[in-house]
């Protein structure tokens, strides 16, 4: 009998040490993305903001920065020489995004660019960026992009609290239309930027209070206990 009071206690410490176990920190992420319109280029400063960590959801361990920079472009060109020509259009900007608080981890640079290459026929004496001599193109476009972590301790409060933390995207364009001999040219730049932040931390499950733990466990035991008494006495009666 006593053999068996103690298994039944033992048995109820096991599920108390069971339901405090369940109480333990797990891993999780969480992602916000944003973005800005194409804006026609030079762009200084233009505020991109993305929503804080709430810290509410556990404990932050790692930021990573995501940073996407596109380019789109418009080039019109007319080869005004006596015999065809090669003409090189290429789109290109220098772009950056930057935090004050972020130093010097930030600013983010990108050099996004792409080049496209044109056979035109010699000029067929109208300047229409149009015809045999002449084109317009309304397709350019280059992408790229780049990552950044943070895990110190003074970054990682500055991505933390509420609304947003805001960054400064700025663009400068260097697109050029190149050709040999005479041309009449002309080139439009846009640029856009797209962030995705993710919050890597610990998420703190309830932890049932002690007393609620040990009341738990004790019930269990004396349900166990209750039972095997009956089937001891149903036993010894028999």
């Amino acid at each position: 009998m006593t053999t068996t009071l103690f298994k039944t206690l033992g048995a109820a410490t096991t599920l108390a040490g069971i339901i405090a176990t369940a109480g333990s920190a797990s891993a999780a992420s969480l992602s916000y993305t944003t973005s800005t319109n194409f804006q026609t280029t030079d762009i200084v400063d233009s505020i991109i903001g993305v929503q804080k960590f709430n810290s509410s959801l556990g404990t932050l361990q790692k930021v990573t920065l995501n940073f996407v920079g596109e380019l789109s472009g418009n080039a019109e060109f007319e080869n005004r020489n006596s015999r065809a020509s090669t003409i090189e259009v290429t789109l290109n900007a220098n772009l950056s995004l930057s935090q004050p608080d972020l130093e010097p981890q930030t600013p983010l640079l990108l050099n996004p660019e792409n080049v496209y290459t044109y056979q035109v026929a010699p000029y067929d004496g109208v300047t229409d960026f149009d015809g045999a001599s002449g084109r317009r193109i309304n397709t350019l476009a280059a992408t790229k992009s780049t990552t950044s972590v943070f895990t110190d301790t003074q970054f990682l409060q500055n991505f933390t609290g509420t609304g947003n933390i805001d960054f400064l995207f700025s663009a400068v364009a260097n697109s050029i239309v190149r050709g040999s001999g005479n041309i009449t040219s002309g080139i439009d730049t846009l640029a856009k930027a797209s962030i995705t932040v993710t919050y890597d931390y610990e998420e703190a499950q309830t932890v049932p209070e002690s007393s609620a733990v040990l009341g738990l466990g004790l019930i269990a035991g004396l349900g166990l206990w209750s039972q095997r008494k009956q089937n001891w006495l149903k036993t010894s009666g028999s």
